[in-house]
């Protein structure tokens, strides 16, 4: 595997939003602050604060790590730009989250991934749908780079992955992150190198710009949402699957969008942390896309991408093609799939 497949962080990802800023030096309520209070400055929005810096992430592999560097832009009005920096290996790549899409750009395919956007698609401002999924704990006060952080841990009570969140106190942007498995092992970490806070960066900076030539692959839908599932598959008009609990994640909302014979529909889930969304049309309108790594599913087989900031697994079902697009790990998107499928049968 190469360094294309890193993951990056759900909670660096997703978690991104920042509490007001009092000064650049001057830490706020979160010096002392409890787990509840530290996620709900985790959630705030809008944020009142820009910055971009350099990230360095790693992943490991079986016995080898592997390391990206990244350039990352954010503005308050929730727009993310990445720009892929080292390995040359992934060097050139690009995602833009716009607040309305995400788009990547994988110089070595030359090729474009336009999904939903998963730095506006988060949870209420509300702690307490984090609390009841995990046992957060703060374990004290850190540097890092200069700066001091609050240490925020996350243990899923269901199983998964333990996260560990070290949260600037000034501004309540994540600082580094790490991601252990339940024996405590370390399988993902970020940290930024650097960090700067900027009163506005410029729009321009998230606009996406279409390289010449390249092959789109959209999975996305825009329309009004829909937060009952129920009236979700009845506007879809095909044997739609849109559970209200899938891998243990919550329906939010969707949306269903057709062009001229073409029905698409996404669903969004979340445990309150991680987003993913899965996309649904007739097999018969779109075929699944060449691309990506096969995947064993119970009973068949799938495609996997991993575009680092966010992740796709693809399959047909029942006459339905299908995408989970997401934040969270490969499992939890199998997971999603053999459900999906088992309620076909």
């Amino acid at each position: 595997m190469t360094a294309r497949a890193l993951v990056i962080a759900v909670c660096a990802a997703v978690l991104v939003a920042a509490t007001p800023v009092r000064g650049q030096d001057q830490p706020v309520f979160l010096a002392s602050a409890d787990a509840a209070t530290v996620i709900r400055a985790l959630l705030t929005a809008p944020t009142l604060v820009d910055y971009e810096g350099t990230k360095i992430l790693t992943a490991l592999r079986g016995q080898r790590a592997e390391t990206v560097t990244i350039l990352e832009s954010y503005k308050r009005s929730g727009k993310l730009r990445l720009e892929f920096l080292s390995p040359e290996s992934a060097s050139g790549r690009l995602i833009v989250d716009d607040g309305a899409s995400s788009w990547h750009y994988e110089p070595s395919r030359h090729i474009v991934m336009r999904g939903p956007s998963f730095v506006t698609a988060q949870p209420a401002v509300d702690p307490a749908a984090i609390l009841s999924r995990y046992d957060a704990m703060v374990l004290g006060n850190e540097q890092v780079i200069g700066r001091q952080t609050v240490v925020l841990s996350l243990q899923p009570r269901g199983g998964g992955l333990v996260k560990r969140l070290w949260v600037d106190q000034a501004t309540g942007v994540v600082l580094r992150t790490e991601e252990r498995d339940p024996s405590g092992e370390l399988l993902f970490s970020s940290l930024f190198s650097r960090i700067s806070y900027s009163l506005n960066l410029p729009s321009a900076l998230f606009r996406f710009h279409l390289p010449a030539g390249a092959r789109i692959f959209s999975f996305y839908v825009s329309g009004d949402p829909i937060t009952d599932p129920q009236e979700l598959s009845r506007q879809a008009k095909f044997a739609l699957r849109a559970p209200i609990v899938l891998a243990g994640l919550r329906f939010r909302s969707g949306t269903v969008a057709r062009h001229g014979a073409l029905t698409a529909v996404t669903a969004q889930y979340t445990d309150g942390v991680g987003v993913v969304s899965v996309f649904q049309t007739p097999a018969s309108r779109m075929a699944m896309p060449e691309v990506g790594a096969t995947v064993a599913l119970r009973g068949m087989q799938g495609r996997w991408l991993d575009l680092g900031y966010f992740r796709i697994l693809m399959w047909q079902s029942g006459g339905v093609s299908f995408a989970a697009i997401g934040t969270l790990p490969l499992h939890t998107l199998v997971t999603i799939a053999e459900e999906l499928n088992a309620a076909a049968r």
